[in-house]
């Protein structure tokens, strides 16, 4: 077999196909990687996961929200099918193409977003450094979105592509289920990587737009320094409460991604130190504080009563898990939710006493430059 065989056809067309009948899929691209997989679920719905127990024995590609609701949960799409980068059998294609039993679970395409104003992002920011001052809490992410119109010749599949070549250290994925809708992203922060009976996460803060070649030249200010800091501690009391203590952290380091560079503490342990308790570790670590806040709790709570949007699976998390032995779960970052005719893009940044929130929405804006320079390429 090669691509060039008549019967073989490009990953663009399985996703076009996926898109236009509402059938559930998932294509993402590993870092450094150039392989791209896709699972296709075709004969019935993602399960939504009511419970994290058993998740070790579970298989397929995960999508959880930043806070589950009714509305929005957390779904696992298992896959009827799984595709190689273009190992895409034009038979298969030509029915699914007649595949008609998801069009009716089809989301609705009006929506109620509408963009962030700055004005009410400041007035947050200063409400959450008050609040913090009396001891509420000790950080908080705030976030915004923004919505835009699609161009008329806009190609999903095409802008995937171009996610992939553009930022090769990023989580680079594209999904649809019916019940969540369509989103894509180029997300650089691992949540929990598991492979060759080894355990991966991180703590990732900080961030300042790249302006230099050497990545080692940059410096960090207090705010960006305290910043990080909680969070590796959080990451570290985590493992601890888990009674995993036999890790090895490393940072924190400078870290590209994509045009931003962030401070990075890597965290690494035995796959046996958690003792097949996959739904403890997620249940602990996630909202982590780089997305939510510390205390957890309370972090979170400010944010649902003060954020006048709802963030869906944006700061939630999503990725394959046992597929072929490999568990690649990410924090949903640097992303956008596409609609008919718009698109939403999400961004957030971290909130400490020190913080200024005029700097933190230059932020935000930084960070949607991600995708932004990639959908006006």
């Amino acid at each position: 077999m090669t691509f060039s065989d008549p019967t073989y056809l490009p990953l663009n067309q399985l996703q076009t196909v996926c898109l236009k009948q509402n059938i559930p899929f998932a294509s993402y691209r590993l870092p450094l990687q150039s392989e791209i997989t896709t699972l296709v679920q075709h004969s019935s719905m993602p399960e939504r996961i009511d419970s994290l127990q058993n998740m070790d024995m579970k298989s397929g590609f995960v999508v959880a929200p930043f806070f589950e609701t009714e509305k929005h949960g957390a779904y696992l799409l298992k896959p009827d099918n799984i595709f190689d980068t273009n190992n895409i059998e034009q038979d298969f294609l030509q029915k699914l193409a007649l595949n008609f039993r998801f069009l009716e679970t089809k989301q609705a395409t009006k929506f109620a977003i509408s963009s962030t104003h700055s004005e009410d992002f400041i007035q947050q920011v200063n409400l959450a450094k008050v609040e913090m001052t009396e001891g509420k809490f000790n950080k908080v992410v705030l976030s915004r979105v923004r919505l835009e119109e699609l161009s008329t010749d806009f190609d999903a599949s095409t802008f995937y592509q171009k996610l992939c070549a553009i930022y090769p250290h990023a989580f680079v994925y594209m999904i649809q289920l019916p019940e969540v809708g369509v989103w894509m992203g180029a997300t650089p922060e691992p949540f929990l990587v598991i492979e060759n009976e080894r355990v991966k996460t991180v703590s990732l803060a900080g961030t300042q737009l790249e302006t230099a070649d050497d990545i080692e030249s940059y410096n960090w200010s207090p705010k960006e320094i305290e910043e990080q800091g909680i969070v590796t501690n959080f990451v570290e009391q985590s493992l601890m409460s888990l009674h995993i203590n036999n890790y090895i952290k490393k940072g924190p380091e400078n870290y590209q991604a994509a045009n931003l560079i962030h401070l990075k503490t890597s965290f690494e342990f035995e796959l046996s130190e958690l003792k097949n308790h996959l739904d403890d570790f997620i249940n602990t670590m996630h909202p982590t504080p780089s997305v939510g806040g510390l205390p957890k709790t309370e972090a979170r709570n400010f944010i649902l009563a003060n954020e006048k949007y709802d963030r869906a699976y944006y700061t939630g998390y999503l990725g394959p898990i046992n597929i072929e032995n490999k568990s690649n779960l990410f924090v949903n970052l640097r992303c956008l939710q596409l609609f008919e005719k718009h698109f939403a893009l999400y961004s957030g940044a971290g909130i400490t006493t020190s913080s200024n929130a005029e700097k933190e929405w230059e932020e935000t804006n930084n960070k949607m430059k991600t995708l932004m320079n990639v959908m006006n390429s």
